[in-house]
């Protein structure tokens, strides 16, 4: 068999990734993981320690990716810029769609069994600049709105276009706001909020919102991996969605503590926002709130995993309950909150 290639292994999805594949049996020898140079190995400490091989590099080095392409059947991308704060395409062209693409390029002529492609819900567009977001499946029209959605955007144009010219077998896979334990980016930020006493409701909290436990998306990931159907593309996430309320009853559960059952209305956290982001400007830093989180603690959005179920039998198991009680633990026992 030929070598399984994981880029962004070392980061949070990607190391569930390397979890789950070797708990399913993959040998350890099968696994090649493309890692930039002076990244923590720690979340992938137990591959390190049976000797996988790694390959520590940069994707947009086109040398780096035909080294890590000798012998591979099968590719799982999840290596990206991920962060919206940029302030242009390009910077994250380089990393999202040219990394893309010198992967593609070294695919081209060989026997790929599936390139699996880490996407986002991104390239809907995110519901801070569009309003509400009900029950959207893979037939929605693409409107991103940052620049991070419109590099996953072009990035799916030259997997489908590699797939119809080269015949490279693909699944682009569309998570919904991922969480789980390793998670070290908004997810441990709210969990600090709240323990710290620092969280305030905005909105009645009725809003519905819709997130993945790490491990049913990594495993329906796999699932597409593993499918005969030669090209799709699935959103992935949780069985249904959350109230917001609901959403922080169980996060403040999970670490024994509760929150205020006032809120502050959503028009004037609005306005709020809008004048600290104003005074944050002038003395340069970048307040707690703004208008985009308001817009997106209040905003309602979900999606339709039909596709994904009919097609590679996709069948989440883990309430948002039960993932945050898992992750709220992790949280604790590595001292993070």
């Amino acid at each position: 068999m030929g070598k399984i290639l994981i880029t962004g292994a070392a980061g949070f999805i990607g190391s569930h990734l390397v979890d789950l594949l070797l708990e399913e049996g993959e040998p350890i020898k099968r696994l090649r993981l493309l890692i930039p140079k002076g990244v923590s190995t720690k979340n992938i400490s137990r591959a390190i320690e049976k000797k996988v091989d790694v390959i520590f590099g940069d994707i947009r080095d086109k040398k780096v990716v035909k080294k890590a392409m000798e012998g591979v059947e099968v590719v799982y991308h999840l290596a990206a810029r991920i962060d919206f704060d940029g302030k242009s395409y390009e910077e994250y062209e380089g990393v999202n769609v040219e990394g893309t693409q010198n992967l593609l390029d070294a695919c081209r002529g060989k026997k790929i069994q599936k390139f699996v492609f880490f996407s986002s819900i991104a390239v809907f567009g995110l519901p801070a600049g569009i309003g509400n977001i009900v029950n959207w499946d893979e037939s929605f029209p693409k409107k991103y709105t940052n620049y991070y959605g419109q590099s996953k955007f072009e990035a799916e144009k030259r997997v489908i276009k590699a797939h119809e010219e080269w015949g490279i077998p693909y699944a682009i896979i569309r998570p919904a706001s991922v969480y789980g334990p390793r998670e070290q980016g908004p997810t441990l930020a709210l969990y600090r909020a709240i323990k710290q006493n620092r969280f305030f409701m905005i909105g009645n909290g009725d809003n519905k919102m819709h997130y993945v436990f790490v491990r049913d998306l990594v495993g329906g990931a796999r699932q597409a991996q593993l499918s005969l159907v030669r090209n799709g593309d699935y959103i992935l996430a949780g069985d249904r969605p959350v109230k917001l309320s609901d959403l922080i009853k169980h996060i403040a559960g999970s670490i024994g503590k509760t929150v205020p059952s006032w809120y502050i209305p959503t028009d004037v956290a609005l306005i709020l926002s809008y004048v600290l982001e104003w005074v944050g400007k002038i003395v340069g830093i970048k307040p707690p709130l703004f208008p985009s989180r308001v817009k997106t603690m209040t905003t309602t959005y979900y999606y339709n995993i039909a596709k994904a179920r009919k097609e590679i039998d996709y069948d989440p198991k883990v309430s948002f309950k039960e993932g945050a009680e898992s992750t709220g633990r992790w949280y604790l026992e590595n001292n993070l909150l």
